[in-house]
């Protein structure tokens, strides 16, 4: 009659090295990944940083309006200190440019912080004119001081 054998016993030891092979390499395969991508989001990040220009506006998604507000234009000025992009905002029904202004924060100013994708911090000020709030949305200016 047989002997049981144990699990070490008798077994092929090339599947135990081809094993240990295909660990390494997956492993090998998915650090040079995650240093990829870390090395294409710096340079992302440089690239941003070091190649802006002053002509360079936030686009509107950067600014966190509320619900039932609308964005009926938008126009770009510049100046020495860079350029800004001023959205003309419709507010909500029943709701003051001037208490819109305050609901969001911008009076007189908010620092909208940057994303993963973009981590500029868009700087956002309100104007209310008449029946609109306009916007003032740039990357350039600094933290507003009374």
């Amino acid at each position: 009659m047989a002997q049981p054998q144990s699990p070490g016993r008798g077994a092929d030891p090339k599947a135990g090295h081809d094993a240990a092979r295909r660990r390494r390499t997956v492993w090998t395969v998915i650090v040079t990944l995650l240093v990829l991508l870390v090395l294409f989001y710096g340079a992302r990040v440089a690239w941003l940083s070091m190649m802006a220009t002053e002509g360079d506006v936030p686009p509107a998604s950067a600014v966190p309006l509320p619900p039932g507000a609308e964005i009926l234009g938008d126009s770009v000025g510049c100046g020495s200190g860079g350029c800004s992009v001023t959205f003309t905002v419709r507010p909500p029904a029943g709701q003051s440019p001037h208490a819109l202004a305050e609901e969001m924060g911008a009076t007189p100013q908010l620092a909208v912080p940057g994303n993963f994708f973009d981590p500029r911090t868009v700087w956002v000020s309100a104007r209310p004119a008449g029946p609109v709030l306009n916007l003032v949305v740039d990357y350039w200016s600094t933290e507003w001081v009374p």
